[in-house]
C-alpha cells in the first residue's frame, strides 16, 4: 500500500525542481531581450520553490516517523498483524489510519506524530503546543483526530457485520517531553509494544481476523 506522505514527498520535490528550471529559463528570457519584467517571474518561481521544499520536508519528516514505527511494531510476536495507511471513507467523510495492529484481542489504532520537542495539549483542547528550541507551534489536537479514525474504523466494520473491540492512541515518534493530560498519548516505543500488548484476551477467531485484514487491505 503506497504511503500518502512518500507520495506527497515526490510530488512537491517534483513541483520544487520545475519551479527552479522556470526560474532558470526566465532568466535566460531576461537576459536574451534585455528587460527587468522577468525580475518578478523570477521571484514568483523561487517562492513557489521554496514553498514545495518545505513542504516536502514536513511530508519526508511524517514519512520517517511512520516507518520508524512500523519498523517498531513489527517485532511484536506472533499472532499481531500491522497494517499500514489504511484508508477508510464512510458517508462521505474520510479519514486515514497511519498504522493499524490486529490480533485475536481487537485492534489498535497508531496515530503516528513525528513532531519535535516538548508537546503540550489537553483532552478538551481544540489546539496543542508544540515547543522547539527556537520557536513555537500549534497542531489540531491527536486525539480528536485518533478518535474520529477510530470511529469511521467501527462503523466500516459494521457495515461488514463485524463487531471487534477498538482501541488506539496517539504516539510521538520523536517528541523530547510531553505534557498531556492522557494516557492515550505515548513517546516511548517499549511503552507503545506494552501497551498493544496489555491487551491479550482473546475476543477474535482466526477467520474473523482474516476476514477484518481482507476488508480493509
Amino acid at each position: 500500500m503506497k504511503n500518502p506522505n512518500r507520495i506527497r514527498y515526490t510530488k512537491y520535490i517534483l513541483l520544487q525542481r520545475m519551479g527552479w528550471i522556470f526560474a532558470a529559463l526566465t532568466v535566460v528570457v531576461s537576459i536574451e531581450y534585455r528587460t527587468w519584467f522577468g525580475v518578478l517571474w523570477i521571484a514568483l518561481f523561487l517562492f513557489f520553490s521554496w514553498r514545495c521544499r518545505i513542504r516536502a520536508k514536513m511530508a519526508r519528516c511524517g514519512l520517517a516517523g511512520e516507518e520508524q514505527t512500523q519498523s517498531l511494531l513489527e517485532g511484536l510476536p506472533k499472532g499481531y498483524t500491522v497494517l499500514n495507511n489504511v484508508e477508510l471513507e464512510v458517508g462521505g467523510r474520510r479519514s486515514e489510519i497511519d498504522l493499524l495492529v490486529v490480533s485475536e484481542s481487537g485492534l489498535f489504532v497508531v496515530e503516528v506524530k513525528n513532531h519535535s520537542g516538548r508537546i503540550f495539549g489537553r483532552k478538551g483542547q481544540n489546539t496543542w503546543r508544540q515547543d522547539k528550541r527556537q520557536e513555537t507551534k500549534y497542531m489540531k489536537n491527536p486525539l480528536h483526530q485518533l478518535e474520529r479514525e477510530m470511529r469511521l474504523l467501527r462503523q466500516t466494520l459494521a457495515s461488514f457485520g463485524v463487531a471487534a473491540p477498538i482501541r488506539g492512541c496517539v504516539f510521538f515518534s520523536n517528541a523530547r517531553a510531553i505534557d498531556v493530560d492522557s494516557g492515550a498519548v505515548l513517546t516511548n516505543g517499549k511503552a507503545l509494544l506494552a501497551r498493544i500488548q496489555s491487551f491479550s484476551e482473546p475476543v477474535l477467531r482466526k477467520s474473523e481476523i482474516r476476514k477484518i485484514v481482507r476488508i480493509l487491505r
